[in-house]
């Protein structure tokens, strides 16, 4: 199916929220049956939302989750439409995270397709006050939701060695031990509860010429660290896939090497492992549980980037739960 290209200002003026990443790509590897439930477990600002919906038929259904109350609440804006139908809309919005959507209730074995897209939405980036940006003088916060601890409280509470591995693990900092020492040495003078406070202490540690790569790898890591993110997307993957239909498809759009490492091992796991499948007859087969229909991560194209830079780092792979029928 071929979609006209909107320009820029069409976009943001439709998109005011975030601009969704290989929308039209994903949505055409996700949505195989428009009677089917789906889950788009980062609803953001509804730009994939918005697509699945317009494919569904009146007799599909989209739970939408998101930890942020923000998103939540704007999306019940921007849906309002499909949302005041009561009973008969196709959409549930669900402040919570997409870890959950393993749990509710009536879902189990009837999920046709589920989307991931990772990371944080332009309104959290430009506007946040949570402390996700350097380039803002905020509170370390970083927290997607209202519950857990902060990025203040983790670096004031952590051994030099946690922030060590923290800055390792879900950075890849080469100036890990710099930066961590700095820290330690921050902390015993006055509090250290600010994002430029944390700016301050990667710029003094590193090289001029890294300090951008730097800065970005730092903020990362500790906003990974609060949200547990890599666990989250880890556990999410295994448990929700005894949930997912035959033939439903499980897209993910990552955004740094540690997401994209996570889904890759999981997919390429998933392909080889054997599970014993009961066919209608009665009898039973070995088969994998997973096809990988995207041999190599698909990437934005130059358009989509020259439109949206912050595309610019994003993959999507895609699996297909083997069909037990066949």
């Amino acid at each position: 199916m071929k979609h006209r290209k909107k320009s820029v200002s069409e976009e943001r003026a439709e998109y005011d929220y975030h601009l969704p990443v290989l929308l039209h790509q994903s949505c055409d590897f996700l949505v195989t049956k428009p009677d089917g439930r789906y889950i788009d477990g980062t609803l953001g600002g509804g730009g994939h939302s918005a697509e699945i919906l317009r494919r569904l038929s009146p007799q599909g259904s989209l739970y939408s989750f998101d930890k942020d109350e923000q998103a939540i609440g704007f999306c019940q804006n921007k849906f309002w439409g499909e949302l005041e139908k009561g009973k008969n809309s196709r959409l549930r919005l669900v402040n919570e995270c997409f870890s959950n959507a393993c749990s509710i209730t009536g879902l189990d074995g009837g999920i046709d397709g589920i989307l991931l897209d990772l990371g944080l939405s332009s309104r959290q980036l430009d506007e946040s006050c949570r402390g996700f940006s350097y380039r803002k003088d905020t509170s370390l916060d970083m927290r997607f939701g209202p519950n857990g601890k902060t990025a203040e409280e983790i670096l004031h509470a952590a051994k030099e060695e946690e922030i060590i591995a923290i800055l390792r693990n879900f950075g890849e900092e080469p100036f890990a031990n710099r930066i961590a020492r700095r820290i330690m040495l921050q902390r015993r003078a006055f509090p250290f509860n600010t994002t430029f406070a944390l700016r301050a202490v990667v710029e003094e540690s590193v090289p001029d010429k890294q300090r951008t790569k730097s800065l970005s790898r730092v903020f990362q890591a500790f906003r990974i660290a609060v949200n547990n993110e890599l666990d989250v997307l880890y556990n999410t993957l295994h448990n929700c896939l005894p949930m997912m239909s035959d033939g439903a498809r499980i897209v993910i759009i990552s955004y740094h090497s540690l997401e994209d490492r996570i889904v890759k091992s999981f997919f390429k796991e998933q392909s080889i492992k054997k599970a014993q499948i009961k066919f209608v007859s009665g009898t039973t087969k070995t088969m994998p549980r997973l096809k990988i229909l995207t041999a190599k991560p698909i990437l934005p194209d130059d358009d989509e980037i020259a439109r949206n830079p912050r595309a610019r780092s994003a993959k999507m792979r895609v699996a297909e739960v083997v069909n037990s029928e066949q």
